[in-house]
C-alpha cells in the first residue's frame, strides 16, 4: 500500500470504529433504559400497594378486619370480607362514597368519594392483591353511547325495573332497603353495580347480562335522566298515579279555600226577622 494512501485509510478506519462505538453505545443505553422501566413497574406497584395498605389499616381495618379478612362480629360493627371481591366492587364502593361509612345506619347511602383518583387506586391494587384473583375487574364502559335504546329499554324493565322503578326513580324494596334514584350516577358506576350487585342488588354476571347488554342499559339509563319534559312539570316521572294524587290535593285545597269563604260570608249576613240583628 502506498504511503501516502495509509493516513487517509487510517481516518477511514477510525471513523468506522467511532461510529461502531456509537451505535453499540446507543444500543446498550436504550437496552438499560428499558430494563429500568421494567424494574420500575413493579416498584410502583409495590409503593401504591404500600400506600393502599396504609389508607386501609387507617379507615378499613376497623369493619374488615386486617388483610381483608372481614370480622364475624354481630351489630353494626363487623364487616364482610374483602378477599376475591374484584377491583369492581372496591371501585365502586370507594368512587360512590359508601365506603368508609360513616354512619352504621345508613352504611350504603351515597355520600361524597373521601378518597381522591390515587388513593383509590392505591386501595383497589392493596385489596385486589390480599387474594389470587377472583371478582369483576373494573367493566369497560366505551362506546355505550351508541348502544340500543330499544334494547336497553327491554333489558332495564326486565331486570331493574322491580326495584328502581320503570323511570329509575327508586323505589322500596323491602323493610328499611330503599333502591336509590339513578339519576346521578355516572356510566362507569351503572356498569360496575350490575356486576358487582351492591347490597341486596343482585349480580349479573355476563352469563346473566352480557357486556353488550350492560352498556345497552347504560345507554337507556342515561337518556331517560337526559330527557326534557315537553308536558311540564315531570314529577320525578312517576307516572299518572302522582300525578292524579297532586291534582286530588290541589282540586280539594281549593275546594276547601271556596268553601271556607263562601262559609264565612254567609255567617256574617244578616238574618230577617231578627230583632238583635
Amino acid at each position: 500500500m502506498p504511503a501516502s494512501r495509509f493516513p487517509s485509510f487510517t481516518r477511514r478506519l477510525g471513523v468506522a470504529f467511532v461510529a461502531l462505538a456509537i451505535v453499540g453505545a446507543t444500543n446498550l443505553a436504550v437496552q438499560a433504559n428499558a430494563t429500568a422501566q421494567d424494574a420500575s413497574e413493579p416498584t410502583n406497584d409495590r409503593v401504591l400497594v404500600e400506600l393502599g395498605e396504609q389508607l386501609y389499616g387507617a379507615h378499613c381495618a376497623l369493619c374488615h378486619g386486617g388483610q381483608g379478612v372481614g370480622l364475624d362480629e354481630p351489630g353494626p360493627s363487623g364487616g364482610p370480607p374483602l378477599i376475591g371481591v374484584g377491583a369492581a366492587s372496591v371501585d365502586f364502593m370507594l368512587r360512590t362514597g359508601r365506603m368508609p361509612a360513616t354512619d352504621q345506619r345508613h352504611r350504603l347511602e351515597r355520600k361524597p368519594p373521601a378518597f381522591d383518583a390515587t388513593e383509590r387506586e392505591a386501595l383497589i391494587a392493596y385489596i385486589t392483591s390480599l387474594g389470587d384473583g377472583g371478582g369483576p375487574a373494573i367493566p369497560d364502559v366505551n362506546g355505550w353511547e351508541d348502544a340500543g335504546l330499544a334494547a336497553g329499554l327491554k333489558s332495564f324493565t326486565s331486570n331493574c325495573a322491580a326495584c328502581h322503578g320503570p323511570t329509575a326513580a327508586g323505589i322500596a324494596v323491602g323493610q328499611r332497603d330503599v333502591s336509590p334514584a339513578l339519576d346521578v350516577v355516572t356510566p362507569l358506576e351503572i356498569a360496575e353495580a350490575i356486576r358487582t350487585g351492591p347490597g341486596v342488588m343482585p349480580v349479573f354476571s355476563q352469563e346473566v347480562m352480557s357486556d353488550e347488554e350492560m352498556q345497552e342499559v347504560v345507554a337507556w339509563i342515561m337518556d331517560l335522566r337526559d330527557r326534557e319534559s315537553p308536558g311540564g312539570l315531570q314529577f320525578g316521572r312517576s307516572g299518572p298515579v302522582t300525578e292524579g294524587v297532586i291534582a286530588w290535593i290541589l282540586g280539594f285545597g281549593v275546594l276547601g279555600v271556596v268553601m271556607y269563604l263562601l262559609g264565612e260570608k254567609t255567617g256574617d249576613a244578616p238574618t230577617h226577622g231578627d230583632p238583635d240583628a
